[in-house]
């Protein structure tokens, strides 16, 4: 985030639209719809190792929570009326070949 002109904006706003926008677009390609009951929702986050990085995992940022913000975002209206729907969520950062979101969500069958 930065303040200009003394309005908060996020400093990379236009590549996060383009990520939100892609998160929505692949969720119509594969017939998502608009659930109205609470959803569950699972994400693997894979990401390309630099070639000088040693470390196992990414521990780095992105921030993991940020990266889940935008997933909720782009399937607002798409999958769900709200994020807010959402009962339970996990995620996961990795490092791997293809990067990319795995994302996958079901709706909680009352009990």
């Amino acid at each position: 985030m930065k303040v200009i002109n003394g309005h908060v904006i996020h400093a990379k706003g236009s590549e996060l639209a383009v990520w939100r926008s892609s998160i929505a677009l692949r969720a119509k390609e594969a017939g998502a719809k608009p659930h109205l009951e609470p959803v569950e929702i699972d994400m693997i986050f894979t990401m390309a190792r630099p070639k000088t990085v040693t470390r196992l995992e990414p521990s780095v940022a992105p921030d993991l929570d940020k990266l889940v913000r935008a997933v909720l975002d782009g399937l607002t209206a798409i999958a769900y009326r709200d994020d807010g729907q959402v009962v339970r969520l996990t995620a996961a950062k990795q490092y791997g070949a293809n990067p990319g979101v795995w994302v996958q969500m079901w709706a909680k069958m009352p009990a």
